[in-house]
């Protein structure tokens, strides 16, 4: 009752509803797997069995029924020769021959039965293990995804915000740095009598006022033609 109880169960089992109920499912499906194997070597040897005592309870039958026949034969014999005790020996162990065989009948068909039901199941074990292998990469590459995912939306992305704010902190550092030599150039010159020379973005803005002053020049001179 035993096997045919896990036998059931793991014909029966979806490997996916399996997987959710467990923190681990690829581990969890590499151990159902090695299970399944298992299982299967244990149901085959039953299986095994069962064909084998089908097969010598199909002997014993044969036997029988051939015996039953011989007795038959030397019943009839004895009857010709008008020997009816031998006849009526002879008849009695037809009988029990023929009894015999129609044991043999019935404990037959059960083993049949047997066998038949085993052979289903253990080719059911032999499926669903083949769809597990086949299925075992693809379920180990999502629930290996799931993992990326978690981990991108948990601890993994706060490291990354920490890494994208010390970069930022060192370009600002850096920033002020320059800022500081500047300003520290421009000092030591004017404490030296020289004069602060214009920076790029003084001199471009003086260039545009120029440019500005030039233009109104022109109209100017133009209205006055």
């Amino acid at each position: 009752m035993g096997m045919f109880k896990r036998i059931g169960d793991i014909v029966s089992a979806n490997l996916g509803e399996m997987a959710d109920q467990f923190e681990d499912p690829e581990l969890m499906l590499k151990q159902a797997i090695r299970e399944m194997g298992e299982s299967i070597d244990d149901a085959t040897q039953e299986t095994a069995k069962a064909i084998a005592n089908q097969r010598k309870l199909a002997r014993e039958l044969a036997h029988n029924e051939s015996e039953a026949r011989n007795w038959q034969a030397r019943a009839e014999k004895a009857v010709l020769s008008q020997d009816d005790e031998l006849a009526r020996k002879a008849l009695i162990r037809k009988s029990e021959h023929d009894k015999l065989a129609v044991a043999l009948r019935d404990q037959i068909a059960a083993a049949k039965d047997a066998s038949q039901t085993l052979r289903r199941q253990l080719d059911g074990m032999k499926a669903k293990l083949t769809e597990a292998k086949r299925n075992l990469a693809t379920l180990a590459a999502r629930n290996k995804a799931a993992e990326v995912r978690k981990k991108i939306y948990t601890g993994k992305s706060n490291m990354e915000i920490e890494v994208d704010n010390s970069a930022f902190e060192t370009f600002e550092r850096l920033r002020s740095k320059v800022e500081q030599a500047e300003l520290e150039a421009d000092a030591l010159a004017e404490l030296q009598g020289g004069l602060v020379e214009p920076s790029a973005d003084t001199s471009s803005v003086n260039d545009e006022i120029e440019e500005q002053l030039k233009a109104l020049k022109q109209k100017d001179s133009a209205s006055h033609d």
